[in-house]
């Protein structure tokens, strides 16, 4: 049984073979076949369109011929170096960001360079002398910002926005991008909010096989270029100008812009609160010395208006400015004399208010009775006290002769000694001194405060 069955065994293994072989042949035809739709599939258009002349237009036919061997990771040559790279700018908008110390600008940048492998004469193609190109079929300059203050790759791309390309017949190669550049700008805020920013864009190229060349030179309110911009509500441009820079491996183009900020609305914010708070302060002192109370209320009112300026300016300004705006200062000097001027107050409705027991010394009396007094505008009290002093005498003459009067008849028979006349203090009179010597010090406190708002106005003029 065991010999019979092998020669059916052998049959079938090669059987089994023949039908491996087959279905390897036929999975190798496919893909062969596969890939030979691919490769056909894969045949450059350009090439393509090269061979089909005779079915396309003129216009295709030029395209085709300029780019049937173009690689555009090769930057173009002309006369075998490299081509020089003209570079201008027309701004549209500006802002600058005072917080973090940053120039914004939104611009079209006007490139233009040449390729001598991109010309053509154009009666052999229907007499087109200039072509369009999509941005990202050719080279590009990598243009970028050197002082960039946000994240830039190195050829622009995160600043320049995607535009078409002019290709002239002559090989001129003319692009307008628009652009985005934010780059640092050390601000100078010590004239705030009357000051000049001076703000540098430093715009060009890593490669030194093409050289950058400027024809942007100025701009200002009366130029060309200053057309094109947009009013910026809160900053304008004085001027701006460029020039050309070559270090050992890069060059760039330095743009510098002179830009100011409109200030007529800080005016009306700024500057007339100064005024009250300054008025205020000195008025104070010209009341009475009995209204203590109500002086130190409105020293307290302008002490909580000042701090609140100062809150309102850390939010508006830069902690961390190299420079502290003049503003700034003359209202935490304010908010200190302001403080001092209270502590004065206190000092003037202690002295008028206390009941004192003793007189003035006798030398500030002579000072505020002399020459000193009549400048302080002092003597229309002077002259009360002494009317108040005569009135206080006469009352104690009569009261004196009254009560001897009387007791001398009680007392006829009595010793002398003993009957004294009753002595009259005269508290008003020490009272009204302790007064004069308290507006006095309100006088001259006045005149020292002046002194010093004058002369801060003066060093924190702009």
């Amino acid at each position: 049984m065991q010999i019979k069955s092998l020669p059916l065994t052998s049959g079938w293994r090669q059987s089994r073979q023949r039908l491996e072989i087959f279905m390897l042949f036929c999975m190798f035809i496919f893909v062969s076949g596969t890939k030979s739709a691919a490769e056909n599939d894969a045949i450059d258009p350009v090439k393509d369109t090269a061979t089909n002349i005779s079915n396309v237009s003129s216009l295709d036919r030029l395209h085709a011929d300029l780019f049937i061997h173009y690689d555009k990771m090769v930057p173009p040559m002309v006369g075998g170096k490299g081509s020089n790279i003209n570079l201008g700018m027309t701004a549209h908008y500006f802002d600058i960001d005072e917080l973090n110390g940053k120039f914004i600008m939104h611009c079209w940048l006007n490139i233009d360079w040449m390729d001598e492998l991109f010309t053509w004469n154009a009666s052999e193609f229907d007499n087109i002398t200039y072509i369009h190109l999509q941005s990202h079929e050719i080279w590009k300059p990598q243009i970028t910002l050197f002082n960039a203050a946000g994240y830039d790759d190195g050829d622009g791309s995160s600043s320049l926005q995607e535009s078409q390309v002019l290709l002239m017949s002559n090989g001129k190669f003319i692009w307008v991008p628009p652009a985005i550049y934010t780059a640092y700008c050390n601000l100078n805020m010590r004239d705030w909010p009357y000051d000049q920013q001076h703000c540098k864009l430093k715009i060009g190229s890593w490669s030194r096989n093409n050289k950058i060349q400027a024809d942007f030179t100025k701009l200002d309110q009366s130029s060309a270029y200053a057309e094109a911009l947009v009013p910026s509500t809160e900053w304008e441009i004085v001027s701006g100008q460029a020039k050309y820079v070559t270090e050992d491996y890069y060059h760039y183009i330095e743009y510098s812009f002179v830009v100011q900020r409109r200030s007529s609305m800080y005016t009306a914010i700024i500057y007339t609160p100064a005024s009250c708070i300054v008025i205020l302060t000195l008025a104070a002192f010209w009341l009475p010395p009995k209204l203590g109370g109500e002086k130190i209320m409105v020293n307290g009112l302008l002490i909580i208006l000042i701090a609140a300026f100062l809150m309102y300016f850390a939010q508006l300004l830069p902690i961390l400015a190299e420079n502290t705006p003049l503003v700034v200062i003359f209202y935490s000097s304010s908010l200190l004399l302001v403080s001092w001027s209270t502590i004065i107050e206190v000092v003037v409705l202690y002295l008028a208010t206390t009941q004192h027991k003793r007189r003035i010394p006798e030398f500030l009396k002579k000072v505020l009775d002399g020459p000193l007094g009549t400048c302080l505008l002092l003597s229309h009290f002077t002259f009360e006290g002494e009317q108040s002093n005569k009135s206080n005498e006469n009352g104690k003459r009569e009261m004196e002769e009254h009560i001897y009067e009387s007791s001398s008849n009680d007392y006829a028979d009595a010793d002398p000694l003993y009957v004294n006349p009753i002595e009259i203090p005269s508290s008003q009179a020490i009272q009204f001194d302790w007064v004069l010597l308290a507006t006095a010090l309100d006088r001259i406190s006045f005149l020292i405060f002046s002194l010093i708002f004058i002369i801060l106005a003066i060093v924190c003029a702009v």
